[in-house]
């Protein structure tokens, strides 16, 4: 076990009343709430980072995998699990979903049609629409999420 829980001596002589135990209860899951809110934002911005790398990597034809990256992410994560008592099996695990949804936003990105803009009249006849090219993202999911 990773965490070390203070055993209960198996007194249960109602030294919380129901009533107190609730509360504390409630004040537990609000401060659970809330961790968990800013962890889901850290997802949001974490996944936002990662379409602009992915911007990135389409716009100068960079791989979309990185295997070494991938390992030093994980080697981080699993240092820190091991400094803090935890399990680097979770930190596993969540890396790898975390990874997984990446490589899925980053291929959507990298991927995106190339489309040329229709020629624009705005009273200049030139014709010409060299560098009106535009990326299409229809099926990119918003990372920019009002929180």
């Amino acid at each position: 076990m990773y965490f070390s829980v203070e055993q209960r001596n198996g007194d249960d002589s109602g030294e919380h009343s129901d009533a107190s135990a609730q509360h504390a209860l409630e004040s537990l899951r609000a401060e659970l709430d809330a961790v968990d809110a800013t962890l889901l934002e850290t997802v949001r911005q974490r996944l936002e980072v990662c379409l602009r790398i992915g911007e990135l990597k389409r716009r100068e034809h960079i791989a979309m995998m990185q295997p070494r990256r991938i390992h030093i992410v994980h080697e981080r994560a699993r240092r820190y699990a091991d400094s803090h008592s935890l399990s680097p099996e979770f930190f596993d695990s969540l890396y790898d979903l975390l990874i997984a949804e990446t490589c899925r936003l980053e291929d959507l990105v990298i991927n995106a049609e190339t489309v040329d803009e229709t020629p624009r009249h705005n009273g200049n006849h030139n014709g010409g629409h060299a560098g009106n090219h535009q990326v299409r993202h229809s099926s990119v999911p918003s990372a920019n999420v009002e929180s």
